[in-house]
């Protein structure tokens, strides 16, 4: 059996492409003017190919990332020289030869943005391929699957929830060629001829309860296995100058709480679920001497949450020469004694996701776990161990008011926070904010699918998109330039560090930025560097209108 997994490009193609023509805004690919794409393992697809690889041993598998794909592309041909069409077409020649002929693909949804283009990647695989069963799942299908199948559609099936048990006994209804007795009566497949049936059906997940059922990944399984060896570049979070080989780790499902924007309980349930710890240390020893894995990145919202095991593998992987990230733990955990474990771990810096400044936001509007003295808490023993505190700060939430935005920020300006990252609140399909937007009429006329973390398609009677969209730059820019905190206490060379970062992995043309480094610079006595910096922020200056008109708003002084 022939067994192809997918995951489409993880931003519209449109986006991607054009984003060259926002240079002061976007993060790009400097050798190709696209999109900076930055590969992260496809984890959840490894876990279906290993628990369907544990099960149908004879299987050929397959996965397929698209992200892999564009950037090389655009290099050949430049970022103007292909269409769509002619990029899905590539990566469909790519699938091709990774798995001839497949009897069953899965693709891989995880985002909004993901469902512009899922149509036009479903469609190519189905003209390829006619006779295969073409799926879809993770969290996008798991929310809009309605949506998705009222309009034109390509899918065979979604499935609702995890994939590995249903993956699993799809394949098995397959090899007895009983496909459509199949969708008709298994609870986690959804079709269009189902919804046509029973318009109340409500599907059912199926989740694996052992995770350590699930075996280890087997990388070669991937097209580009060298392309994700440094994957962490896509997080700020993280400093990755060591380049060392790395890889991200899930070890928990699952979530207790119901913050109201999130939606991973649509897939994963809220009873938390772990993998043992003497299965993540076996996990750790296989992947370092079998794929040379240096780095462990544990991305899982929970890895905090039985302090005593998070201790634990802490402790080990430092005993065994490596390293271990966590770039967003729950904050409401960290103290002196995980502090300290992470720093042994080899971690310098943590995203602590505070998410609001404002008490009564965080408490009555977010249903945050965690309250403002506890981010106090963990920011004071997170730099006690040496370590950089970052937070991800959102606003825009139906609810807030122009008032207790401001009062957020204030608050947040006070903090000892060395870095924020500022960003408009995302109403995900199977959130409860998404149930509120849609009850009350808040979406504004742009596409919510649309959405991503600068762009707001919320406007209530308190704030419209417009106002969201440049509070939140506003935000970034007074937090993290004008009122930034190395800067106030004096920690010029942390200061410094963190802007440059701005400039070389995210936004090269960002003048605020330069304008503050060349500070920092000047205060270290890094003549140099600081006329390097200065005559690039006056050039930013003279090329876009857009920093001229942020300069006035804070009233940059001219440098010496």
């Amino acid at each position: 059996m022939n067994i192809l997994l997918l995951m489409p490009l993880n931003e519209p193609f449109d986006v991607v492409i054009n984003a060259g023509k926002t240079p002061e805004r976007s993060k790009l690919n400097s050798k190709t003017g696209i999109k900076k794409i930055d590969c992260v393992y496809p984890t959840g697809l490894l876990s279906i190919a290993s628990y369907l690889k544990k099960h149908l041993p004879d299987a050929n598998i397959g996965i397929v990332d698209c992200n892999v794909e564009i950037t090389p592309m655009a290099e050949t041909y430049g970022c103007s020289g292909f269409t769509k069409a002619e990029y899905i077409e590539h990566c469909v020649n790519v699938a091709a030869k990774k798995c001839p002929n497949p009897d069953l693909i899965g693709l891989s949804l995880l985002f909004c943005s993901n469902f512009q283009d899922l149509e036009h990647f479903a469609a190519a695989l189905k003209k390829r391929w006619p006779e295969s069963c073409i799926t879809a799942g993770g969290h996008l299908p798991s929310a809009i699957y309605r949506r998705i199948f009222r309009e034109k559609s390509s899918l065979d099936a979604i499935c609702f929830g995890e994939g590995e048990i249903p993956l699993l006994e799809l394949c098995q209804a397959l090899q007895r060629g009983e496909r459509n007795r199949f969708f008709s009566e298994n609870t986690a497949w959804i079709t269009a001829e189902k919804l046509a049936h029973d318009p109340s059906f409500v599907p059912e997940s199926k989740l694996i309860n052992d995770l350590d059922e699930i075996p280890p990944f087997d990388f070669d399984l991937l097209h580009a296995p060298e392309a994700y060896r440094v994957s962490s570049r896509y997080f700020f979070v993280i400093e990755s100058s060591t380049n060392l080989p790395e890889m991200l780790i899930f070890s928990t499902r699952g979530c207790p709480y119901h913050c109201v924007f999130c939606a991973s309980q649509n897939v994963h349930g809220h009873k938390v679920r772990y993998y043992s710890t003497d299965r993540i240390k076996s996990d750790i020893l296989y992947y370092s001497s079998r794929f040379g894995i240096k780095r462990f990145i544990f991305y899982d919202d929970h890895f905090l949450s039985n302090k005593k095991r998070a201790i634990e593998i802490l402790e080990f992987v430092a005993s065994c020469g490596l390293r271990a990230e966590i770039p967003t733990p729950a904050f409401f955990v960290i103290d002196d004694e995980v502090a300290c474990a992470m720093k042994k771990a080899g971690i310098k810096e943590v995203n602590i996701t505070i998410e609001s400044g404002n008490a009564d936001t965080l408490k009555n509007i977010i249903g945050k776990p965690g309250n403002l003295n506890h981010a106090k808490r963990a920011v004071d023993a997170l730099h006690k161990a040496g370590i950089t505190a970052i937070s991800n700060i959102l606003i825009g939430l139906p609810g807030e008011t122009k008032e207790s935005i401001d009062k957020g920020i204030n608050y947040l300006a006070t903090t000892d926070v060395n870095w924020f990252q500022c960003f408009v609140t995302a109403p995900l399909p199977g959130s409860r904010m998404w149930d509120i937007c849609e009850k009350n009429g808040y979406f504004s006329e742009a596409d919510p699918y649309m959405m991503d973390f600068k762009k707001c398609v919320i406007r209530t009677p308190e704030f419209d998109s417009e106002y969201i969209e440049h509070k939140v730059y506003e935000m970034n820019l007074y937090l993290n330039f004008v009122n930034n905190y190395d800067m106030r206490t004096g920690n010029y060379a942390a200061a410094l560090k963190l802007f440059e970062r701005i400039l070389n992995t995210v936004i090269g043309t960002h003048a605020f930025a330069m304008y503050y480094a060349a500070l920092c610079s000047k205060a270290l006595g890094l003549e140099e560097k600081y006329q390097y910096h200065k005559t690039n922020y006056y050039a930013m200056l003279e090329r876009f209108t857009f920093w001229q008109e942020w300069r006035n708003k804070f009233m940059l002084e001219d440098l010496p």
